[in-house]
């Protein structure tokens, strides 16, 4: 609970099961009234382990990041909510500093671009740091937003008001989820900032970035995104 209003994490989560359980356990927080896991047809124990931990979870059979992320925020009952990773990249003590934002903004966005909050070991080189730099400037450029570093960091909170004015509009179901949410948001005028957060080693392997070639197609995915929400 925060100040009164209902706190939710949601979590979408593909064959997680190395970290999914600490996950949950590390956003349960005294501010967090529930965690929802969205389970994207694992072949794993990562539903199993969600529920053990404590968490809500729910199957969505439609393969992909984006429907993952889009039930996800679907099932939650939060006033506020907030998406995460379950993978191991982001503490849950950073909620306290979304949440610090929240009261004055509709939607606090996280960046893994400030190299004081990148951990050594994570996946956050000089390709992908710069990349998610350049295609977020582009976004804050071409749709009048506000300072922006990172396209793609999960991590992210929104008010439900927000959230039901726009989410009636998301159509990315695979990895570039993430700046389509914020791009319709800017289109919307939701008031929106980012903030620096964790950026840790992850547990397992990247399913969207764990190599260049996949980032590389990712980016643009991204980019042709960006350019094609314009109209």
């Amino acid at each position: 609970m925060h100040k009164g209003r209902r706190v939710s994490v949601v979590f979408p989560a593909f064959n997680e099961e190395e970290n999914v359980y600490e996950a949950v356990k590390d956003f349960l927080l005294n501010s967090v009234d529930e965690v929802i896991v969205v389970d994207n047809s694992s072949a794993d124990r990562t539903a199993e382990l969600a529920l053990k931990a404590g968490a809500q979870v729910y199957k969505e059979e439609q393969r992909g990041y984006g429907y993952a992320c889009r039930r996800a925020l679907k099932e939650s009952s939060g006033d506020i909510i907030i998406l995460s990773e379950p993978d191991g990249t982001f503490s849950g003590r950073d909620i306290e500093k979304l949440l610090a934002y929240i009261d004055d903004f509709e939607m606090v966005l996280g960046t893994r671009t400030t190299r004081e909050l990148i951990h050594e070991g994570s996946n956050m080189g000089p390709f992908l740091r710069w990349g998610n730099w350049f295609l977020a400037k582009l976004i804050e450029l071409l749709y009048n937003g506000p300072s922006l570093s990172d396209v793609g960091c999960t991590m992210r909170a929104i008010r439900r008001d927000a959230l039901q004015r726009i989410q009636g509009e998301f159509t990315v179901g695979k990895s570039h989820f993430s700046p389509e949410m914020i791009i319709i948001a800017l289109k919307h005028r939701i008031r929106t900032i980012e903030i620096p957060v964790n950026y840790r080693p992850r547990k397992g392997i990247s399913k969207i970035t764990g190599e260049k070639r996949g980032a590389f197609k990712v980016g643009l995915n991204m980019l042709y995104l960006i350019f094609t929400r314009l109209w």
